[in-house]
């Protein structure tokens, strides 16, 4: 009899393959959070403020682009990300004028600026995203560091933390993303994002601190 062969150990994707896996969960958190977003909204829209109705979202979207714009003067290329910004909130209120159902016009309205916050809070996290870099180079290289000084004043290895903070790492970094991008209020964008990328930061440190695998 011919000898049955167990499943053969699916490879391990490279570095490429683990860029585009990241990628496409991102993609995948950022598509569902909009969706979320937008059933909260129209939740909101029938539930909690029907006497605002689409003012509600707004007034919103009016506050988030006050405090973008706000944020993105000192820049070098904030004229230009404002300007592209404008040009796509004027380019998703034309398709909305457009449609001329006057029975669906807070539902219309809400959807549009809806899509409008969305953009904005994207651009948000498109800004933090070199403190969120310098944040996760500082943690991995002192957390190499304090894993090194470790090891060769033999200290004890926790495979324990290493497994645990990695996996409550991902699950806060997705609540989070999810949550910024789904609650339907506008919060201080910086009192969100700067902890958010300081915590993302202490976790890669704990993560690397605790590494003892190939180096």
């Amino acid at each position: 009899m011919s000898e049955q062969k167990g499943p053969q150990p699916r490879p391990e994707p490279g570095p490429v393959g683990w860029l585009f896996i990241l990628a496409g969960r991102i993609v995948g958190l950022v598509t569902g959070a909009l969706l979320l977003r937008l059933v909260v909204e129209l939740l909101g829209l029938y539930f909690c403020w029907p006497q605002d109705g689409a003012r509600h979202i707004f007034q919103v979207v009016t506050q988030e682009h006050t405090e973008l714009a706000l944020h993105l003067q000192p820049h070098p290329a904030g004229k230009e990300i404002l300007m592209l910004l404008e040009n796509a909130r004027a380019g998703v209120l034309y398709l909305r004028q457009q449609i001329h159902l006057f029975f669906l016009k807070d539902l219309l309205d809400t959807l549009a600026y809806t899509l409008t916050s969305s953009l904005l809070r994207l651009v948000w996290l498109a800004t933090i995203l070199p403190l969120l870099c310098l944040c996760v180079l500082t943690g991995l290289v002192d957390g190499l560091v304090q894993r090194d000084l470790r090891r060769f004043g033999t200290g004890l290895e926790s495979t324990f933390i290493h497994r645990h903070t990695r996996r409550i790492g991902s699950s806060v970094a997705t609540t989070l993303l999810i949550f910024w991008l789904a609650q339907p209020f506008c919060l201080p964008a910086t009192l969100i994002l700067l902890p958010a990328a300081t915590g993302f930061g202490a976790i890669i440190w704990a993560v690397a601190c605790s590494f003892k695998r190939w180096l």
